[in-house]
């Protein structure tokens, strides 16, 4: 023990190595306190990598030993036992230990190996799925506690780790799929925690994949990491595609991290990866995309009505304090409260939610450094785009006022709650697109009908673009009614029939003068667009839809102009 704590570092790996010969013959001196800080030290995230893999190794030629022993014994038929209760014998292992203490040795160590399987280092990380592939055949632990690891594990840039970590998914669905499928999303969430960090070490670039780079939405080479993360999904995805019941339930719960989820900053980026992840899964029948957009259109009529309810009270509170004057200019109004008062969002039940904290909570998404601990990244952008400043004169306003402290907090929650939903759209239009599904027949689907056999699925080989949304947080009344614009478009592209639109237009032969087409203008009923600034774009011959959030209908005004409520 003495010589672990010597400066000589090839002196202390070699120590190392010898307390593990130590700890095969005597495994019980693993649950001593002086022995246990020593290990733990080993397996944590400051440690050296060095020592890491030696301690892991350590760990993995016990439980091989232990398992081994196991073996020989019951083939002999000759086991030594000790006295258990009613008098039943429980096998020796190790020549000094029992299952049980091989059970709780295990347990005892478990977290510190999970933290190893997303290490920085690719030989730490495949040492330490290695001990998880023996404890999961070996039955020492629950087999809940490592299947979000192991979907991260999905992800790993070294292919054998994938792999592996593939191969045990495969078994764990087989013997317990309820438990396989309550923690996809948790999987899905440290997957993408998995990727940031990988992304930022330049140790783990594997340059066989990373050659092999894809193009995402928006033309730009996507790197390796990121690409193979999706393709893990993918993969995990095809597991439970079997099964009706599994993939609805693996769909819902990612649609369901948009719908008022827990803000903080590094949520924008885990809302793409998620749009683009649903946007990449291997669909092979109608069902499948039918019921994500089915998920999608639930979100949007629980929360768009709402929403837009809330923006439309701070623009009028906006109108309000903006008086003009003879020269133009505008001033701010009389002493007028502002309008700060938040619609109580609405469940999928029809029940009223408490307003949560909306202060970003860096609790809910802290990175992982892959080495078991986190740790808060320093000043991420909340914007892919890079936020812009409002024209002022578009809207007709200068800067009056500016919000107060609590106000800006609620208006940027409403904002990112924007932002969620125009992902769905986003995605929803493209799935429309992709598989050809006019609106009659996502109206039509229900998911309680059982799939018509036989049924085939058209594809169409269109990439996904998240297109040129502004992802920034307002910090102004004039980017507030930006935010706000946007919104409503996003909500107004909806009543169109993009799946038509776009077939339309692929049959025909392009012609040198293009025909007029008599447009019909759609009707947004949840509060109403009381301007048409961009309805006359949306032309394709096919008629617009009616969606209905409150049951209340409100026509369009004819006046092209952005009007604030």
């Amino acid at each position: 023990m003495k010589y672990l704590c010597v400066e000589d570092f090839v002196v202390k790996v070699r120590s190392l190595q010898a307390l593990g010969f130590v700890l095969i013959a005597r495994p019980e001196y693993m649950l001593e306190n002086d022995v246990g800080k020593v290990l733990e030290e080993t397996l944590s995230s400051a440690s050296d990598t060095r020592l890491k893999i030696q301690g892991l190794q350590n760990m993995f030629e016990y439980l091989l030993d232990a398992e081994s022993q196991m073996g020989t014994d019951k083939d002999n038929e000759n086991v030594a036992g000790y006295s258990v209760g009613a008098g039943k014998s429980v096998p020796v292992a190790a020549g000094a230990g029992d299952t049980n203490i091989c059970g709780g040795i295990v347990q005892l160590y478990w977290d510190n190996i999970l933290g190893r399987c997303l290490d920085f280092s690719e030989h730490v990380r495949q040492s330490a799925l290695k001990i998880v592939e023996v404890v999961l055949r070996q039955g020492l632990v629950h087999p809940i506690t490592c299947v979000p690891y192991l979907i991260a594990l999905e992800t790993d840039p070294l292919e054998s780790n994938s792999k592996l970590a593939h191969h045990l998914l495969m078994n764990m669905n087989e013997k317990y799929p309820a438990f396989f499928e309550s923690r996809l999303g948790d999987g899905l969430q440290m997957s993408f925690m998995f990727m940031q960090s990988i992304c930022g070490s330049s140790e783990n670039v594997d340059h066989k994949i990373q050659s092999k780079t894809s193009t995402s939405g928006k033309g730009k080479p996507e790197a390796g990491s990121l690409a193979q993360a999706k393709l893990g999904v993918s993969r995990i995805y095809k597991l439970i595609r079997g099964n009706r019941v599994s993939r609805n339930k693996f769909l819902s719960s990612i649609v369901r991290k948009f719908d008022n989820p827990r803000w903080n900053k590094l949520l924008i980026a885990f809302l793409i990866y998620c749009t683009e992840v649903l946007a990449l899964l291997p669909f092979i029948s109608p069902d499948e995309p039918l019921y994500l957009i089915y998920a999608i259109n639930r979100v949007v009529q629980v929360r768009a009505g709402p929403l837009e309810a809330n923006f439309k009270a701070w623009t009028s509170s906006i109108s309000r304090h903006c008086t003009p004057h003879g020269n133009g200019m505008y001033q701010q109004g009389t002493d007028e409260p502002t309008v700060a008062s938040q619609v109580m969002p609405l469940d999928l039940n029809g029940t009223f939610q408490q307003n949560v904290d909306l202060q970003p909570n860096m609790n809910d998404m802290r990175t992982l450094d892959l080495n078991g601990s986190n740790h808060q990244l320093t000043d991420y952008p909340l914007s892919y785009n890079g936020s812009s400043e409002a024209n002022l004169h578009s809207v007709g306003y200068t800067d009056p006022f500016s919000f107060a402290k609590d106000d800006l907090e609620k208006v940027q929650a409403d904002c990112l709650s924007a932002i969620a939903l125009q992902l769905l759209l986003k995605l929803k239009r493209h799935l429309k697109i992709m598989y050809s599904l006019d609106d009659a027949r996502c109206q039509a689907y229900s998911p309680t009908e059982q799939p018509k056999p036989g049924e085939v699925i058209s594809r169409q080989n269109i990439a996904f673009n998240i297109g040129d949304s502004q992802f920034s947080l307002p910090t102004s009344p004039q980017e507030l009614i930006q935010r706000y614009q946007e919104f409503k478009h996003a909500l107004r592209e909806d009543t169109v029939d993009y799946s038509h639109y776009t077939a339309n237009i692929k049959r025909k032969r392009p012609t040198t003068t293009p025909r007029r087409v008599q447009v019909r203008k759609p009707v947004y009923v949840a509060g109403g667009y009381d301007n048409g600034d961009d309805d006359e774009d949306y032309t394709g011959g096919s008629a617009t839809r009616k969606i209905s959030f409150s049951g209340r209908r409100s026509s369009l005004k004819n006046s092209r102009q952005y009007g604030l409520m």
